[in-house]
């Protein structure tokens, strides 16, 4: 079996880094972003407030990395058509705002509102938003390429309307959204595309 610790018994460095994200979590999840305090990460965590400290700057980063460790960066689709690609592109944004706002991770309903605090979004979209946001511009240009889409197709106007599709009627109006829904979605803007983008 493996070792959970050092030789002493103590806990790996992953190991506290992981149990400060957990511990975060759950006072997310019971306090929201303005109750969470660094002393209480580390006395959840079982660690002193330097310990915490040595790993992140302050409580905004403490709060995004937690919230980062819970979603799925995905694999990059590769159907060979852009209407495929975009699909499940939309599907794994799908699957991350489920976790995080419906209950699916420990942080509950707090997760898309800690997610948009002034303070924590830069953070988080510099680590984890914006990886995804690259994966769909490059399956959008990818269709662009074999000449599915314009060359100037906008990129980021088709990824922001389908990701506020899903933000706005899953997220905050608490509708589900189906596969062929999202499909016909698609299929709409892909009818007409927005074009004038740089997103190259």
């Amino acid at each position: 079996m493996a070792s959970t610790g050092d030789a002493l018994g103590r806990p790996t460095d992953v190991e506290l880094t992981q149990r400060i994200l957990d511990a975060t979590i759950e006072l997310l999840a019971e306090h929201g972003y303005p109750g969470l305090r660094i002393e209480h990460v580390a006395k959840l965590a079982g660690c002193g407030k330097n310990a915490v400290y040595r790993r992140f700057a302050d409580k905004a980063e403490l709060a995004a990395e937690a919230l980062r460790s819970h979603g799925e960066l995905g694999e990059m689709p590769d159907h060979g058509n852009v209407a495929d690609d975009l699909l499940e592109h939309v599907l794994q944004n799908q699957a991350n705002q489920v976790r995080a706002a419906s209950g699916e991770t420990p942080v509950g309903n707090n997760g898309w509102r800690v997610a948009f605090e002034p303070e924590v979004f830069p953070i988080i979209w510099e680590r984890f938003f914006s990886h995804r946001r690259d994966q769909g511009i490059e399956l959008i240009l990818r269709g662009a390429a074999r000449g599915e889409l314009p060359a100037d197709v906008d990129a980021d106007l088709i990824l922001d309307t389908l990701a506020g599709l899903t933000l706005f009627r899953q997220s905050i109006k608490g509708v589900p959204i189906t596969p062929e829904q999202y499909r016909a979605m698609i299929a709409a803007v892909l009818a007409s595309p927005p074009r004038g983008g740089d997103s190259t």
